[in-house]
């Protein structure tokens, strides 16, 4: 059995972190997470649950000194769309920093891959809020393990805001038929996670720090096509569903073309402050272009099958596991309390 460990969270209380502070508390271990509005909804609701949430802000150097005290773990997923490229890359590397000062004995960090540097950094294919995450990654793989063990935890889409709100289906009066609109093309896929397991391999990888020594989990359900979402839609509910690819002119008019950015992020004029169309057309042009589990985004599902042999494998698994329903209200699963910049 798995002695308690204290673990702190950092990057607030969003849906990710907030997935993986549930799975460990459940678990037994002590949670220690920062807030800066520790009465809104969901911090209020896992310190009820025994999390201790802290009035503190992530990106404040003393707040993390603070917090740090008597820490054994901390997982780190700061926030890319609020703060952008560049104070994710800096805070990425100074809470490490500040970490290994405290004495902290494992530093986890929420990832993305480095889609950039897998296609010899072409602009076709850069996301600023997966490439400051890599950047950081990259970072943690030039640091020794010996004083504070790191690990890097890959994550993805979630499964939970693509399919049941950006990209749930819509009723086509005339036919009877539910449609699925994205821009995939026909064979197209996005590798889906479940912050459900997500948060089930976090907590794993606390719970086993030497089988992640310096080392890079990728996890995800598996990746889909618009066609597979309208089959499992169908096996699930059993109403009729299809799948009808959208352009790149009808992607691009669903995208604000204003800059995005908080208190934490560099000035409106800053290069590195991007626009929606900025950020998300080419976050769509890889998914167009993925073809499976090959190309600039993967996985390596049979390491996951060997972690976890009953995790969720398949998009309809997933719809079964959230109990889904044609009738469920449709809910954004992401926080969107950044402001517009201008």
């Amino acid at each position: 059995m798995v002695s308690a460990l204290s673990i702190l969270i950092l990057g607030g209380a969003g849906v990710q972190n907030s997935y993986v502070a549930r799975d460990l508390v459940k678990a037994g271990h002590k949670v220690r997470l920062l807030s800066r509005n520790p009465q809104n909804e969901e911090p209020a609701s896992l310190a009820a649950l025994g999390v201790e949430v802290i009035a503190a802000d992530t990106y404040d150097e003393d707040a993390l000194v603070s917090a740090f005290k008597d820490i054994d773990s901390v997982f780190v997923n700061t926030n890319g769309f609020a703060i952008g490229e560049k104070s994710e890359i800096y805070w990425g590397i100074r809470i490490y920093e500040i970490a290994h000062w405290a004495g902290v004995k494992h530093f986890i960090y929420s990832a993305l891959p480095y889609v950039s540097k897998k296609s010899s950094f072409n602009p076709k294919y850069r996301v600023p809020f997966t490439d400051g995450k890599a950047k950081v990654a990259e970072y943690l793989k030039s640091q020794p393990t010996d004083q504070m063990n790191w690990s890097i935890l890959e994550s993805g889409p979630y499964a939970e805001n693509f399919l049941l709100y950006s990209l749930a289906p819509q009723l086509d009066d005339e036919t009877g038929e539910y449609v699925y609109r994205a821009y995939l093309g026909e064979q197209g896929s996005m590798a889906l996670v479940s912050l459900a397991e997500l948060g089930w391999f976090a907590r794993y990888m606390f719970e086993h720090p030497e089988e992640f020594r310096g080392d890079l989990l990728s996890v995800g359900i598996q990746h889909v096509t618009g066609k597979m979402m309208a089959e499992a839609f169908t096996a699930v509910t059993g109403h009729k569903a299809r799948y009808e690819p959208i352009t790149r002119d009808q992607m691009e008019s669903r995208l604000v073309p204003k800059k995005i950015g908080t208190s934490h992020s560099p000035g409106y004029d800053d290069p590195t402050l991007v626009t929606q169309r900025e950020m998300f057309v080419p976050w769509w042009t890889i998914w167009n272009e993925s073809h499976g589990n090959v190309g600039l985004w993967t996985r390596d599902y049979e390491r996951l099958d060997k972690i976890k042999p009953d995790r969720l494998k398949t998009v309809e698994q997933w719809l079964r596991s959230v109990d889904y329903k044609v009738e469920n209200e449709l809910k954004p699963v992401l926080k969107s309390d950044f402001a517009w910049a201008k």
